[in-house]
């Protein structure tokens, strides 16, 4: 009897995709701490102090656009695309971890202190937009078309929830996961174009600190 092949669905392939996620997050955790406590800056624009919550807040969505699109080439579905969103938000929220572990706000907080902010502080930064993602994913995918007049109303919708509430950046995500589907063969550069998109977008109110009068 010949085994049949393993599938996304698999239990090796579930675990694969959450540590992949997990791993990505960690990533965006470790850049934040990092930067969090160090003096880098570009005159009054600072990526140390609160001004590191750039980071998870524009890297997280691109992390979401990577994942998705894996998944998908992999034969994935809404489950798998899921577990992704798990494993980063998990990922994120270990900044609060390395917090406790290497810059303790005060003596004899332990890595127990730290669990409430693994789950929370990931969710954050990473639920909100994947939700946005996924339903744009829905749109993008099975309900209006990819052109120029929906691309502009995305992007629009995007800064407008971006500047309120910070989350709208997911709204590219999903469009741009919905166009690499499409054509897989451009996938790299969909998501070279989205990170800068995201960088523009995400840091439209902070043009002041930008660009000082």
């Amino acid at each position: 009897m010949t085994g049949r092949p393993s599938t996304p669905s698999s239990i090796r392939g579930v675990i694969r995709i959450a540590v992949v996620g997990f791993a990505a997050g960690a990533v965006i955790a470790i850049t934040t701490v990092v930067l969090e406590h160090s003096r880098v800056a570009f005159g009054n624009y600072a990526l140390y102090g609160n001004g590191a919550l750039i980071v998870p807040a524009l890297f997280a969505p691109w992390a979401v656009y990577w994942g998705w699109a894996w998944v998908l080439a992999r034969g994935g579905a809404a489950l798998e695309m899921a577990l992704f969103v798990v494993g980063l938000a998990l990922g994120v929220g270990a900044w609060s971890v390395l917090e406790v572990v290497f810059f303790p706000q005060q003596p004899g907080l332990t890595v127990l202190d730290a669990l409430p902010g693994l789950v929370f502080n990931g969710a954050f930064f990473v639920i909100p937009a994947a939700l946005l993602a996924g339903l744009a994913f829905w749109l993008f995918s099975s309900r209006m078309p990819l052109n120029s007049l929906t691309v502009f109303a995305a992007g629009f919708a995007a800064a407008f929830l971006s500047a309120l509430y910070g989350v709208g950046l997911g709204i590219l995500t999903g469009l741009c996961v919905a166009a690499a589907r499409k054509d897989p063969s451009r996938s790299v550069a969909i998501g070279i174009a989205l990170l800068v998109l995201l960088i523009v977008l995400g840091n439209l109110p902070l043009l002041p600190a930008l660009f000082p009068a």
